[in-house]
């Protein structure tokens, strides 16, 4: 299939690094350019940490291995509309995170 000419990060885990790539639909993994190994596609709106930072890259993963890849996450508003739930900004608020929200999490293959 033809791959559109829009762009997603794809994160490489092994380098620490984002690249952006043309999205394919169909392929939520791609090659890293750097490295070889695999890079996997998040939500364009998503930041990587930088390489030093340990902790928010534990987060990164924990997120990712729990099925949260910073896509939109709804919560119940103060008007009782839907509003944007803020991802968390520790491991710790991450592991409540992923509870509280686990009907948003996904499968990619």
């Amino acid at each position: 299939m033809k791959e559109s000419s829009r762009t997603a990060p794809y994160v490489c885990f092994s380098c620490r690094k984002q690249f952006e790539r043309n999205w394919d639909f169909n392929t939520n993994f791609k090659k890293c350019p750097e490295c070889g190994e695999t890079t996997v596609r998040y939500d364009h709106k998503f930041r990587v940490p930088k390489r030093t930072d340990d902790a928010q890259w534990k987060k990164v993963e924990f997120l990712r291995d729990h099925g949260f890849y910073f896509q939109r996450v709804y919560d119940q508003g103060d008007e009782g509309g839907l509003q944007y739930a803020n991802y968390p900004k520790d491991l710790n608020e991450a592991r409540d995170f992923v509870v509280k929200y686990q009907e948003f999490a996904i499968t990619i293959e």
